[in-house]
C-alpha cells in the first residue's frame, strides 16, 4: 500500500476514535480499536502478529505458535480499508488475553483456572480470616487505584499505581495489600496488574449481584506512585467533589459508586477505632448495611428510611460521616432513584464500567472481552519414543444459552493444513468426559470440550489446522487456520524439575528442533520470565532472561534435541518461558510440571 494512503488511514481512524470517545463518554459503547489491534496476518500466511501471540494458561497445555516478523502487511488497499471495519471483530487465536479469558470464564469443570475465582467462592467469602470479605476488598482496591485519575492531565486511573501507595493514610488497612497478594498468583508477562484489578472488580460484582460489567483490557502498569487524594471519612464534601470531578466522574456517579461499593464490606475497628465502637479486634467490623453478603440496594433503602447503621452515616462525630455527605449532596435525588432495585443494578453496572475505563492517556483499551465461540488448546505436540509425533488438541466449544448449540449433538474435529497448502486427513475428536466434559464460569458462560489425539510420522508435521464443529468449518477468524509450530517441539515429557534445599527450583527444559530450521543458522534459546521479589512490594518485578540452549546427543531423522537448565526462586514458580529459534517460536509455556529430574535425566 502507498505509505501516504496508509498514514492518512491511520490519522483518520485516530480522529474517529477520539471523536467516538467524546460522543460515548460515560457509556459502555466500545470505541474503535487501534490500528495495531486491527493488523492481522492475511489468509495466505500461517503467521500472526507478535503482539497477538498469547498462548494458553493451562499448566498442562502450552500453546504453540509460529511467528514471523512483527509487521505483516498485504501490499494492497484491502488492509487499509480494513481499518474502517466495524469494531466487532472475529476472535483470532491465540489472543494475548486468553489467560484472562480463562480466569473469567473457566471456573469449574473439565478445564478450570481458579487462581482468582477460588478466592471469591461466595460474595462474603473471606478465606476463613475474621472480618475479611474478599469481594469487598477487590472492589475497594480498584476504586482507590482509579479515583486519582486526572482527566485533563491524562494521568492516573486504573494503572496499578496503588502498589506504590500503600503507606498513605488514605489507603490505610490490610485490604489493598490483601488484594494485590490475591492477584499476584495470576500476574505474569501477559496479564498486567492493572488489568487484573479490573478483572477482580468484574468478578466481584458478578459474584455478589449477577452484575455485568464489560471488561476492556490493555492497561499498562505504573512504575511509580500516582498523585494523592483518595477521599477519606473526614474529607469535606467540596474537596471530595473536586477529586471526583478531576477524575471526570460526575456527581451522580460519585453518589452511585459510593452506594454500590458500600453495599458490601464495612469499616474495620483495627484500622479505624475512631469510627467503629467497641473492642479493637479483627472480628469487630461495622457493616454498611444488613445484607452483608449481597451487593444490593439495601444500603440505599436503609439510608432513606433512617434505619441504617452505616458507620459513615451514623457516627457521633459528624466530621467522619462521609457517606452521609455524599449521599445527600444532591438532596437525595440520586439515592431516591437508586431505591429501585433494577435501577440500582443498572446504574452500578454503568458507574463501575466508567470507573474501570479511567486510564492514562497512553492507554487504548480493547473492545469488551468476549469468550471465543471456538478455541483450541495445544496440550501436546512432541516427538514420542518411536520418533514419531504425538498430538493432543483440546477444542473448547461455547454452548452458552443463545448459541443454539446442543451439547448432546455436538461433534468436533481438526483438519490439518499440510505444508504444501492442501488439507490433510481430518482427525475426529471425542467428547471429553472428565468433570462432565464441560466448563463454566462467570457471566453464565458454558463450554463443551473435545479431545483430539493423533500420532503420525515426523515427516507429516503441519503448521496450522482448521476446526470443524457440527459440519461448520472455522478458520481462525478468516486468517486461514490456527497456527501450530512443527519446527520447534516442546518436549514436555522430558522436561523436569529439581527441588533444592534453599527453596529454589531448577527446571530442565527440552525441545526438539527441526534440522531444516537449524540449517538456517539460528541458535535455539529460551526466554524465561523470572519474578524478582522487591522489598516492600507485593507484586514482583518481571525480568525476562534469554539463555542459550545446548545441543544434546539425541536426534532423529528430522530433529535435534536441545536442553537448558535454569534456576527459579520460590516466587517465580510457576512462571512462563518461550522457546526461540530465530523467528520461529513456541511461546508462553508454563514451568509447571509434575516430572522430577533423576540422575539419568
Amino acid at each position: 500500500m502507498n505509505k501516504s494512503i496508509f498514514q492518512a488511514s491511520k490519522d483518520l481512524v485516530r480522529s474517529m476514535r477520539a471523536t467516538l470517545r467524546l460522543l460515548t463518554a460515560g457509556s459502555t459503547v466500545p470505541v474503535i480499536p487501534s490500528s495495531a489491534e486491527r493488523r492481522r496476518a492475511g489468509a495466505n500466511t500461517r503467521y500472526v502478529l507478535e503482539w497477538y501471540s498469547y498462548p494458553e494458561y493451562d499448566v498442562t497445555a502450552p500453546t504453540i505458535n509460529t511467528h514471523k516478523p512483527k509487521y505483516i502487511m498485504k501490499s494492497n488497499l484491502a488492509i487499509g480499508l480494513a481499518l474502517f471495519a466495524p469494531s466487532s471483530q472475529a476472535y483470532v487465536w491465540p489472543s494475548q488475553y486468553d489467560h484472562i479469558d480463562d480466569l473469567l470464564y473457566t471456573q469449574f469443570g473439565y478445564i478450570r483456572d481458579g487462581t482468582l475465582g477460588d478466592q471469591v467462592k461466595s460474595c462474603d467469602f473471606g478465606a476463613g480470616v475474621p472480618g475479611i470479605q474478599k469481594a469487598a476488598e477487590w472492589v475497594r482496591t480498584a476504586f482507590h487505584d482509579a479515583v486519582t485519575h486526572d482527566a485533563s492531565a491524562k494521568t492516573g486511573g486504573l494503572d496499578a499505581s496503588i502498589q506504590y501507595e500503600l503507606d498513605r493514610p488514605e489507603n490505610l488497612g490490610a485490604a489493598l495489600n490483601n488484594t494485590l497478594a490475591d492477584l499476584a498468583g495470576a500476574y505474569d508477562i501477559r496479564s498486567t496488574a492493572a488489568d487484573l484489578l479490573a478483572l477482580s472488580l468484574v468478578m466481584s460484582v458478578d459474584r455478589c449481584a449477577d452484575m455485568r460489567v464489560p471488561l476492556r483490557l490493555g492497561r499498562k502498569d505504573a512504575t511509580e506512585a500516582g498523585i494523592k487524594g483518595v477521599p477519606e471519612a473526614h474529607t469535606g464534601l467540596e474537596t471530595t467533589r473536586k477529586r471526583f470531578a478531576t477524575a471526570s466522574i460526575s456527581g451522580v456517579d460519585m453518589i452511585t459508586l459510593i452506594a454500590c461499593g458500600h453495599s458490601i464490606g464495612g469499616v474495620h475497628s483495627v484500622d479505624h477505632p475512631e469510627i467503629v465502637s467497641g473492642p479493637v479486634s479483627p472480628e469487630n467490623k461495622a457493616s454498611f448495611d444488613t445484607t452483608k453478603g449481597v451487593l444490593d440496594n439495601q444500603v440505599v433503602v436503609e439510608y432513606l428510611n433512617n434505619s441504617t447503621t452505616n458507620p459513615l452515616v451514623r457516627n457521633a462525630n459528624d466530621t467522619l460521616n462521609s457517606d452521609k455527605r455524599i449521599f445527600a449532596s444532591d438532596d437525595n435525588e440520586t439515592m431516591r432513584k437508586l431505591a429501585d432495585p433494577a435501577y440500582f443494578k443498572s446504574q452500578c453496572e454503568g458507574a463501575f464500567t466508567r470507573m474501570l475505563d479511567l486510564v492514562p492517556g497512553d492507554v487504548t483499551l480493547t473492545e469488551p472481552l468476549q469468550p471465543a465461540e471456538i478455541r483450541p488448546y495445544i496440550a501436546k505436540y512432541e516427538i514420542n519414543d518411536d520418533d514419531g509425533v504425538d498430538l493432543n488438541v483440546r477444542v473448547r466449544v461455547r454452548i452458552t444459552e443463545g448459541t443454539g448449540r446442543d451439547p448432546a449433538s455436538l461433534t468436533a474435529s481438526i483438519i490439518p493444513i499440510t505444508r504444501n497448502g492442501t488439507l490433510g486427513e481430518e482427525i475426529n475428536g471425542r467428547m471429553a468426559t472428565m468433570g462432565g466434559g464441560t466448563s463454566f464460569g462467570y457471566q453464565k458462560e458454558n463450554f463443551q470440550w473435545f479431545e483430539v489425539f493423533q500420532s503420525f510420522n515426523a515427516s507429516d508435521v503441519f503448521d496450522s489446522f482448521k476446526i470443524r464443529v457440527n459440519g461448520e468449518i472455522y478458520d481462525n477468524g478468516a486468517t486461514g487456520g490456527y497456527p501450530i509450530n512443527g519446527d520447534v517441539l516442546y518436549q514436555r515429557a522430558q522436561t523436569c524439575v529439581t527441588f533444592n534445599s534453599n527453596d529454589t527450583t531448577d527446571i530442565t527444559i527440552v525441545a526438539a528442533v527441526s534440522k531444516t530450521l537449524l540449517a538456517g543458522g539460528a541458535a535455539p534459546q529460551i526466554r524465561v520470565v523470572k519474578k524478582v521479589p522487591t522489598q516492600g512490594m507485593v507484586i514482583p518485578k518481571l525480568n525476562p532472561v534469554v539463555l542459550p540452549m545446548q545441543r544434546t546427543s539425541q536426534e532423529t531423522a528430522g530433529y535435534v534435541y536441545y536442553t537448558v537448565t535454569t534456576n527459579l526462586n520460590q516466587q517465580s514458580s510457576p512462571t512462563t518461558f518461550d522457546i526461540l529459534v530465530g523467528d520461529s517460536k513456541v511461546e508462553y509455556i508454563s514451568t509447571g510440571t509434575s516430572n522430577t529430574c533423576t540422575n539419568s535425566a
